[in-house]
């Protein structure tokens, strides 16, 4: 019988049959088949990661989110609406914080009962630097850094958090104003004076544990979870506090306070000036301090309030030289002076520390000694002018350079006062060359002593009067002429929301004493004169200088991204009759400006710069009375410091 023979792989039986001739042409055909395998194993990843570059160019890496909001896949455009969507209620509604069934709100703004000069923000979600954060993630490093990166992203996820700027103690102050009828402060162990004839007989009034509320605490833990946009109210926490200064530890300090009170009058002065404190007086200031060093007898801060009454009599500015054009003519001429200022703070610390270390022997000779204890100096600084009058001929004003107009039509009485008071203040002020130009520091103190007068100011259910209200009038006009000069401007914000005296919307600046401010550098080759002047209700501001062949174009201001107001939020107040309803603030519609300002100078080299502005849709605001807060709560008891039913003889009121 006939086997068939096993058949063969056709590529063995050409391979055996033509004797290794096509041996040479297979193996060249798989190596060609590996060498394909290879390049696909290579090409096909690198492939993929070029078109994953190319579909994430311009978009945000897949993974990244904030809280429970996805970025990744989102251009910048689309992950900043979705950014503004998802914090909306924090700037419209504000921030919750919770105690019982009290809830009170942080707003981004503070709010003006009739000035918006006083609306300042405390607050301010930085949306925009955040998706950038979140767009140069996977990018800001070399290339297989980034790749690495990316891919972590994608498999891990990445969780970001929102930039955010705050003013916490503008927040406290609004937090303190709504809850702090509820805290109970805590109370050091008080000093009092009784008597002091015939004998001196001290009184020490037993301290106290406090109950106050963790302001810090709970700020900053909302802050966290608003910058991973978690919107659950915040708590707030009743913390002990305990008392610096205990009974028991005071026995050597009231017969040291015994013997303080039998100082006669006690001299500081400056110059030629003294002023005598008597010797009730100084009884009235005696206290127990705790110091690095231990306890002691001093002075309070009725000495500290003193002496800020006599910075009215003390201090004086210093005055540059000045001179005044009209219709191209020096109209007016000032000579220099020097200016000096009371250093508060300093000047107690030397009186305090003059009385903590008086020797006992000075204190029981001080009202037999004719001449009493010695006057002690004030600490005062003395302040140069910065144009001294041999110069005043050299500093090159010619003409005018630049001008900034505003308009404050509508504004209320003090409003209109303080304006007047602001540019008071400005006109004839020199600028130096190369001098950078700070209106918060030039226009100084802002208050009552220097001519201003309060405004009311929206902190949680309450109006409390501050200073400072028309001031924004006065830093939109310098921010205009600085505009209008081509001068670099190194520090302007803009409003938190439109306001009608700043119209057109984008050419405003607020002011705010220490921040923020309106900066500009004078690079001109020669002094500036700034003139202020109101004619009915139009401020202005001119710049007198040298030219120097600059020219400046600025576009009309571009208004654009119209967000309506939300519907009127209603403040109850205990500061109206119960049911009383006043409103204190219109809408304002949201929308962003822009504008170009272009400087071509003598040499024909051209900048162009472009200012922006955000301003909020804000609610129109009304206040509605409400019945007066109930008393406070009483605290859970705390540990006493001194066990109740012990008497110590040492401690009661005694003869020293």
């Amino acid at each position: 019988m006939n086997k068939k023979k096993p058949q063969k792989s056709p590529d063995l039986v050409l391979t055996k049959s033509v004797k290794g001739k096509n041996k040479k042409f297979v193996i060249k055909k798989w190596h060609k088949i590996l060498v394909a395998i290879f390049l696909l194993l290579i090409l096909i990843p690198a492939g993929t990661v070029f078109a994953f570059e190319q579909i994430f160019s311009n978009k945000i890496y897949p993974g990244i989110k904030i809280g429970d909001l996805s970025l990744g896949g989102k251009n910048k455009t689309e992950a900043a609406s979705a950014l503004k969507e998802a914090t909306q209620r924090f700037n419209e509604e504000g921030i919750s914080f919770v105690y019982q069934d009290k809830t009170a709100s942080l707003v981004p703004i503070v709010t003006a009962a009739n000035d918006p000069d006083l609306s300042r923000t405390i607050f301010i979600l930085e949306n925009e630097k955040t998706i950038e954060e979140a767009f140069s993630l996977g990018r800001n490093e070399n290339f297989w850094n980034n790749l690495k990166n990316q891919l972590g992203f994608l498999v891990l996820g990445q969780k970001i958090k929102i930039k955010y700027q705050t003013n916490v103690p503008e927040m406290k102050a609004v937090l303190e104003e709504t809850f702090g009828y509820l805290e109970k402060p805590t109370q050091n162990a008080k000093l009092k004076i009784i008597s002091t004839k015939p004998e001196v007989v001290v009184d020490v009034t037993p301290e106290q544990d406090g109950i106050v509320f963790d302001y810090d605490a709970a700020i900053e833990s909302a802050f966290l979870k608003v910058a991973t946009l978690d919107k659950t109210p915040n708590i707030l926490n009743l913390i002990s506090e305990k008392p610096q200064i205990k009974k028991d530890e005071t026995v050597f300090l009231a017969a040291r306070a015994a013997r303080l009170a039998k100082l006669c009058s006690l001299t500081f002065g400056e110059a030629k000036k003294t002023w005598t404190i008597s010797e009730n007086q100084i009884l009235e200031w005696l206290e127990f301090q705790s110091t690095p060093a231990g306890l002691s007898v001093g002075l309070s801060v009725g000495l500290e309030e003193y002496l800020k009454n006599l910075t009215s009599i003390i201090n004086t500015e210093p005055q540059n030289a000045k001179l005044t054009i009209e219709n191209g003519k020096v109209e007016d001429f000032q000579v220099h002076q020097g200016g000096k200022e009371l250093n508060v703070e300093a000047s107690y610390d030397k009186i305090n520390d003059f009385i903590v270390n008086l020797d006992d022997e000075k204190i029981a000779t001080s009202c037999s000694n004719s001449n009493g204890l010695e006057t002690i100096n004030l600490i005062v600084k003395i302040t140069a002018p910065q144009i001294p009058i041999g110069s005043v001929n050299n500093l090159g004003i010619q003409e005018l350079v630049g001008e900034g107009v505003s308009n404050f039509a509508g504004s209320p009485t003090n409003r209109r006062h303080n304006i007047k008071v602001g540019a008071t203040k400005l006109n004839g002020v020199l600028i130096a060359p190369g001098e950078e130009f700070s209106l918060v520091k030039t226009l100084g103190d802002i208050d009552g002593s220097t001519g201003y007068l309060p405004e009311l100011v929206i902190k949680g259910d309450k109006t409390i009067p501050e200073y400072g209200g028309g001031l924004c009038q006065i830093g939109t006009t310098a921010f205009r002429v600085a505009l209008d000069a081509g001068l670099p401007i190194t520090e302007r914000r803009p409003h938190s929301y439109r306001v009608v005296y700043y119209e057109p919307a984008g050419t405003d600046a607020t002011i705010y004493s220490p921040r923020p401010d309106l900066k500009f550098i004078n690079d001109t080759p020669a002094y500036l004169l700034l003139q202020t002047k109101i004619e009915g209700d139009e401020l202005t501001f001119e710049l007198w200088g040298t030219p120097d062949g600059r020219k400046v174009e600025m576009t009309t201001p571009r208004v654009f991204n119209f967000v309506s107001p939300g519907p009127t939020k209603m403040i109850e107040t205990e500061d109206l009759e119960p049911g009383v309803k006043k409103c204190t603030e219109r809408a304002h519609t949201g929308a962003d400006a822009e504008f170009s300002r272009t400087i071509t100078d003598k040499n024909g080299e051209v900048k162009t710069e472009t200012w922006t502005s955000h301003y909020v849709p804000w609610s129109a605001v009304c206040l509605i009375g409400k019945e007066p807060a109930p008393p406070p709560v009483e605290p859970p008891p705390t540990e006493s410091t001194t066990p109740s039913g012990i008497t110590d003889p040492a401690l009661n009121p005694s003869t020293f």
